[in-house]
């Protein structure tokens, strides 16, 4: 998470927790909001869709940003809890993705409604329009984007459970995603272009209730993600639970796995 939209989401916390910007579960209007706040509106708009990950906000297309939950202080706890990861988490939060995000992705297939498919649109489409640009800028918000889509996934499948446990990778991996897409080209695996259209085809089977198809594409993303960070040193080769067998198509296999480890 960068240190600006980390600023914001805190500012908003705050006036959250304070009452200044709610009236009722309700917001204020999004230009009023950006007065307050002191930021501009695209910058502000970057925190408020940060906090509708975060399960904080309910921002809902012509009626208003509303308080989804009373969850801000654990919002303001995670946030916290970030300063302080050791030099390891990265590793520890890829291990986690691959427990949680293949399954979960054969779930949201199963389990996916109209919404859910239309925030995984918005995100594939600021993926695209970021995917020709050459800046850090454009590095972070497509980072933030591809983060974003898969917590759209989690989400879908509709289990509060699963949702808390995967939230707890979110703010690390946006920064280090970024950090992917700036050193890898972007025809590469990691890249951009690659990283864009593997969440297009990811989406693609979860519209169309492809359960096996969905779990099988997660898998192939977070491989060539892994393969990516193992290259640039930002994770232990030991972290590839896919590698290992430990996870994934290979922990099927009769003849491969982690037996007698």
């Amino acid at each position: 998470m960068n240190e600006k939209r980390r600023q914001v989401i805190e500012k908003l916390l705050d006036k959250i927790q304070s009452g200044e910007i709610v009236a009722g579960d309700k917001l204020l209007p999004e230009r009023r909001l950006a007065e307050v706040v002191g930021e501009t509106r695209p910058v502000l708009r970057e925190g408020l869709i940060a906090l509708e990950a975060m399960g904080v906000l309910d921002i809902r297309d012509r009626q208003g940003i509303f308080l989804s939950s009373a969850r801000e202080h654990e919002a303001q706890n995670m946030l916290q809890t970030v300063r302080g990861w050791p030099a390891d988490t990265l590793s520890r939060a890829m291990e986690l993705r691959q427990i949680i995000e293949p399954p979960a992705a054969g779930i949201a297939a199963a389990r996916r409604d109209d919404r859910a498919l239309s925030k995984m649109r918005e995100c594939l489409e600021k993926m695209k329009a970021l995917s020709g640009e050459e800046s850090e800028t454009a590095n972070r918000e497509g980072a933030y984007w591809n983060t974003a889509f898969h917590i759209i996934i989690v989400e879908a499948g509709k289990n509060a459970y699963l949702s808390r446990i995967y939230e707890s990778v979110w703010a690390v991996m946006v920064q280090v995603v970024s950090v992917m897409l700036i050193n890898t080209d972007p025809q590469d695996a990691g890249g951009r272009a690659v990283t864009y259209q593997e969440h297009k085809t990811l989406y693609k089977l979860i519209e169309a209730r492809d359960v096996d198809g969905a779990k099988l594409a997660a898998e192939e993303h977070l491989k060539h993600t892994i393969a990516a960070f193992v290259r640039l040193g930002q994770i232990a080769p030991a972290a590839d639970l896919f590698a290992q067998g430990f996870v994934g198509r290979l922990c099927l296999a009769e003849d491969v796995g982690p037996k007698n480890r």
